[in-house]
């Protein structure tokens, strides 16, 4: 797709490096000065990475003390209203699903993905399950100071209860971005619960981790 002729590069794409120099005259620095950086300094939060907690987490930053990205955006919206873990004692993790096209603005028109995943749901362990008195396919309210959403329960061995400071602590799982509804699914969209802040470089929102509270639906 780039190649070297020996004078120029051939581009049939967009080269990602400085397509006027040679290949053994630096050409593949992306900095302007030509030269590799051990500090990244046209980072907000930088110049050396640092760990952070997500700006809804059960514990602290050990490293620091930081309850979240200090760089972070948005932190002082009033639609973020942070919650905290006496309040919204489970962590919910997010991730997509394999059937379903991000929001699902393409895969939910086609019925046989909705056949396989028809709707929203929670990941919930099967001690957490026990504990609530929730069964596989029974309704389940999920909510923080943000929104609440309502979603089918899938009990599994994959979500483990953890250990966190001493105390025992449940992570759930909850697809994100699956809102797009059709005649062939419908379902509460779970971005609703997420606080919106952004990251200090990309902007951003942190949807992958946050707290909630949840019980099984009347």
């Amino acid at each position: 797709m780039v190649e070297w002729n020996g004078q120029k590069w051939l581009q049939n794409d967009v080269g990602d490096f400085v397509t006027s120099k040679a290949p053994d005259d630096n050409a593949f620095f992306m900095t302007w000065e030509q030269n590799a950086r051990l500090f990244s300094y046209s980072m907000v939060d930088g110049p050396l990475p640092e760990h952070f907690e997500p700006h809804e987490a059960p514990c602290e930053n050990l490293l620091n003390g930081a309850g979240g990205n200090p760089c972070a955006r948005f932190t002082d919206d009033p639609s973020v209203q942070r919650g905290n873990i006496k309040d919204y004692p489970y962590v919910v993790t997010t991730y997509s699903v394999v059937e379903h096209w991000q929001s699902g603005t393409q895969t939910r028109n086609i019925p046989w993905l909705n056949e396989l995943i028809p709707s929203n749901f929670i990941e919930i362990s099967e001690e957490l399950a026990k504990e609530k008195g929730i069964r596989p396919g029974d309704k389940v309210r999920v909510w923080n100071n943000r929104g609440s959403v309502v979603v089918d329960a899938m009990i599994t061995i994959r979500m483990k209860p953890m250990t966190i400071n001493g105390k025992l602590t449940h992570v759930v799982g909850m697809p994100h971005h699956f809102s797009w509804a059709t005649k062939l699914a419908t379902g509460d969209n779970v971005n609703d619960l997420p606080p919106n802040v952004g990251d200090p470089n990309s902007y951003i929102p942190e949807y992958k981790a946050f707290l909630v509270n949840l019980e099984k639906a009347a």
